[in-house]
């Protein structure tokens, strides 16, 4: 199962065309164990873990708006040693990790680019980041 995540993630900047001729991508990156303190008021992780069909299918399901969320910082990140204690015993666990550390949204299924999005666009910070 990991191996076909891993060959998954190290296709994915491949795979994922640019976003409507803006140029953006979203690459996926493995979850190490200082990952998320090094992304602290940096960007906003989305972090995506599970069986590797679920995880697939869930970044897959972010490609379309991949420039509406790497303009909103959004780094996603999937299945490495830093994911102890974060992974779900099983299925899909999608978690997205605001500016400031905090989680700000833990689903045990499949999350929509919208909700991300419209998450991202409620918060004080990025308001204030589109001003």
């Amino acid at each position: 199962m990991r191996l076909c995540l891993t060959a998954a993630m190290a296709l994915w900047p491949v795979m994922a065309p640019a976003d409507a001729g803006r140029g953006a991508s979203l690459p996926v990156t493995r979850l190490q164990a200082d990952t998320l303190d090094g992304m602290r008021w940096q960007a906003r992780p989305v972090v995506v873990l599970g069986e590797a069909g679920a995880v697939a299918r869930q970044i897959e399901a972010f490609r379309p708006a991949a420039g509406a969320l790497a303009e909103r910082e959004v780094t996603l990140l999937t299945d490495g040693p830093g994911a102890d204690g974060l992974r779900p015993a099983q299925g899909l666990r999608v978690l997205l990790i605001g500016k400031d550390g905090g989680v700000k949204l833990r689903r045990d299924a499949p999350v929509t680019a919208d909700e991300i999005i419209g998450l991202i666009d409620a918060m004080p910070m990025r308001r204030r980041e589109a001003e």
